[in-house]
């Protein structure tokens, strides 16, 4: 335990510093179904509230029932993208591609062919909605970056503590900073798992991201961030 808190507190600024998605993703409830937003929801990105994300920017939508059984869900080239189904969880993954910094301009593009580059990555976006709770929920729906309530999060209220859980290929991932409304609160420890408190009634909006070293030659490295959300009665 003592030479994993000492590798948290080394490790623990760095992973502050990791570069975030430039935008918020949730899933808000429309209908019979439910739409994916883009914008600037929380306090960590300053903008327009909705923005437009591309035709192909979604590339998979996942449906769960009670049991943690999924089945995949039409997906169109549509903005904003309308997913239909009674759904006791959501997922849907999806990706911007690749994107090269250099001294002038962050251009949308692999960094091969491209002079000046400071820095390239791909990013890769997944947004998870709980809408009924099951403890098979806990688990995660996809092999990819993933949160999870440890615990039923619709019997807590303001002020109360939440545990989650961050998965990536299926086991636990220790060392991830997890932000609530786009602040960090903590970090994960060995069994991936951080306390947070509620804060507010409505849409929470829960995330982490990680960054790993890309060796397909069109960017430096692979950012993943993903987020969670299930709403609270308002007060």
């Amino acid at each position: 335990m003592k030479n994993y808190m000492k590798f948290i507190q080394t490790l623990f600024p760095l992973l502050l510093a990791l570069p975030a998605s430039a935008h918020d993703l949730w899933l808000e409830k429309e209908g019979g179904g439910h739409v994916l937003q883009q914008g600037h929801r929380t306090g960590a990105h300053a903008g327009a509230e909705r923005v437009p994300y591309a035709l192909d920017f979604v590339k998979q939508g996942l449906c769960a029932d009670e049991r943690g059984r999924t089945k995949l869900l039409a997906v169109t080239p549509a903005y904003p993208l309308r997913l239909v189904g009674d759904c006791a969880a959501l997922f849907v993954a999806a990706s911007s591609g690749y994107w090269t910094k250099t001294a002038w301009e962050t251009k949308n593009a692999p960094k091969t062919g491209i002079s000046g580059v400071m820095k390239s990555w791909r990013s890769e976006d997944s947004v998870k909605r709980l809408n009924r709770w099951s403890a098979a929920l806990a688990n995660p729906l996809t092999p990819g970056l993933e949160i999870a309530p440890v615990d039923d999060p619709f019997r807590l209220g303001v002020d109360d503590k939440l545990s989650v859980r961050v998965t990536l290929a299926g086991k636990p991932r220790a060392g991830v900073p997890v932000a609530y409304d786009g602040a960090t609160r903590g970090a994960t420890n060995e069994d991936g798992t951080v306390v947070l408190k509620i804060r507010h009634g409505g849409l929470q909006m829960i995330a982490a991201s990680i960054e790993t070293p890309l060796s397909d030659g069109q960017a430096d490295t692979l950012i993943q961030a993903t987020t969670l959300n299930f709403e609270l009665p308002a007060k």
